[in-house]
């Protein structure tokens, strides 16, 4: 008959060690007898409409073609420019609220426009952003949402 205490012994060791490893991982709040923190909790996303509408491409360019797409894609402006974002869309939806949000860099508004829309095809929606004084140079980015939930993001920039 073999001797198994060694190997229920070992075992056991194994097992504290495990157990000690887990109470170290606790937060220091624990340890020093405080209250761990609440979980974050993030705030809820505005809901997506029913059918398939998806954005497939968001284009940038100062010009529109008469589909109403960007005649020459670019991500550069000149500080008198006009700047267009053409947001192609493809799916159905029964209605949704498609938005473009314009911002600098530290997220400043600068501009914010929605279209509402019932898609049964591939659609073609474009936002406009002008101003009567030159652009800052900088960076910017337009956010574009469906209802109100971001689904894509563009950069550019105005030199």
């Amino acid at each position: 008959m073999r001797n198994t205490l060694p190997c229920v012994a070992l075992v056991s060791i194994l097992v504290l060690a495990a157990c000690g490893k887990q109470e170290e991982a606790a937060p220091a709040q624990a340890a020093a007898g405080e209250a761990p923190a609440a979980e974050e909790t993030l705030p809820e996303e505005p809901p997506m409409p029913s059918g398939d509408f998806r954005v497939v491409a968001v284009e940038l360019g100062s010009r529109l073609d008469e589909e109403g797409r960007v005649a020459a894609p670019r991500d550069v402006f000149a500080p008198g420019d006009t700047i267009h974002a053409a947001v192609v869309g493809v799916g159905t939806s029964p209605g949704l609220t498609l938005s473009a949000r314009w911002t600098t860099a530290d997220g400043t508004e600068v501009a914010k426009a929605g279209q509402s829309l019932a898609p049964e095809a591939p659609t073609v929606a474009s936002f406009t952003v002008s101003k009567p004084d030159p652009w800052p140079t900088g960076a910017y980015r337009v956010e574009v949402a469906i209802n109100d939930r971001v689904v894509e993001t563009r950069a550019f920039e105005v030199r």
